[in-house]
């Protein structure tokens, strides 16, 4: 389960909600990152986790001419399956870090205790996360 912290820069005001550093979810990575061109704090995506498209298979069996004469319980235990669905399996897909207004910006990690991105002093975290999520 990932957690998100309010920080603030005690001295310029600056404030941001951040993960601080590396953290990850049931079904993603984010890395908190700093944009040296715009000169702010954003967690990026790393890695996500997600199902590939759902397949549905349809069987080409027909019922037998007298299907009235066979009972339902024979044809629950698997003796015809008029619809199977198979669900593919999860895979991370991987992102290339960039900054939101504008990819071609420089970007660099950064992780708590952290510089503020405007004035250079240190960030301040709070206590307890703003936010839990998956």
């Amino acid at each position: 389960m990932g957690r998100t912290f309010h920080f603030e820069c005690p001295v310029c005001q600056y404030r941001a909600r951040l993960s601080g550093g590396f953290d990850t979810g049931l079904h993603c990575e984010v890395q908190t990152m700093v944009c040296r061109e715009c000169r702010e704090l954003f967690d990026a995506l790393l890695k996500v986790r997600t199902r590939r498209r759902e397949t549905l298979e349809m069987t080409t069996r027909r019922l037998p001419s007298k299907a009235a004469d066979i009972p339902p319980v024979v044809l629950r235990q698997g003796s015809f399956q008029p619809l199977a669905i198979t669900v593919a399996p999860l895979e991370w897909k991987q992102f290339k870090l960039a900054c939101p207004s504008n990819p071609r910006h420089r970007v660099e990690e950064w992780k708590d205790p952290g510089r503020c991105p405007r004035c250079g002093n240190f960030m301040e975290k709070s206590g307890i996360p703003f936010r839990l999520w998956e």
